[in-house]
């Protein structure tokens, strides 16, 4: 942690933006009344991913309060989708940990895989895994094109097009699987790329504006059914 800021300025932070209507669209089993419990894993994660990328390079983001927003809590939106438990998810190209890390946290009973080639990643990723003791998190050293497991869901963060990513990750859904996919903004010229029998649902949600870049709090997570990959 930067000495300007504490430990517990974060976590009073993170309590002011993550707000009532996230929560409970969301469906989190939190009581705002006391989610320290709920906040401690990511303050060790923050601190971990602080440490870690000075020499490793995992994020471009440094202000503590702007991980809260753009990867903690943006990453937590996933789970407005993922309704039932008990489900097996592929986070491709996990990077640091995002959207996976923050999903395992806040629901332990799904069973999550971090795919990512990067060696350097993937170290920080097993000391995560450690640190916060995530059972049900396991790390594959990869590109998703070689992984020939698959999954009920399927998440990524913007890493290719949609088409691209559809095209490049198909082959890991089950059957029934879909994709969960987040994007900002310029995703209408996407969509109108994609086939159009895909069944398609989207969430927009509005993070928290404490940075000045009301542009990008825009988030938009989309979850696409009949995702097998079609030319």
């Amino acid at each position: 942690m930067d000495k300007k800021i504490t430990e517990q300025d974060i976590k009073d932070f993170f309590k002011q933006n993550l707000s009532k209507e996230i929560v409970e669209e969301l469906c989190l089993p939190i009581n705002l009344n006391n989610i320290d419990e709920f906040i401690d894993p990511f303050i060790i994660y923050l601190r971990e991913l602080k440490r870690w990328n000075k020499a490793y390079n995992l994020t471009a983001i440094e202000e503590e309060k702007e991980i809260v927003i753009k990867h903690f809590i943006d990453s937590i939106l996933y789970v407005y989708f993922i309704k039932d438990k008990s489900l097996t998810i592929a986070d491709v190209g996990s990077g640091a940990g995002f959207p996976g890390i923050p999903i395992a946290i806040v629901r332990p009973d799904l069973k999550i895989k971090l795919i990512e080639p990067s060696w350097k990643k993937c170290a920080f990723l097993k000391n995560i895994k450690r640190k916060l003791e995530l059972k049900n998190v396991e790390i594959i050293e990869s590109k998703a094109e070689e992984v020939s497991e698959k999954f009920d869901i399927v998440v990524s963060r913007a890493l290719w097009s949609i088409k691209d990513f559809m095209k490049n990750c198909s082959h890991l859904l089950k059957e029934r699987g879909f994709f969960l996919i987040s994007k900002s903004l310029k995703i209408e010229e996407e969509l109108k790329n994609l086939p159009s029998e895909l069944k398609i649902e989207i969430k927009e949600f509005s993070l928290p504006e404490v940075f000045n870049f009301s542009k990008e709090s825009k988030r938009f997570i989309i979850k696409i059914e009949d995702a097998r990959f079609r030319d």
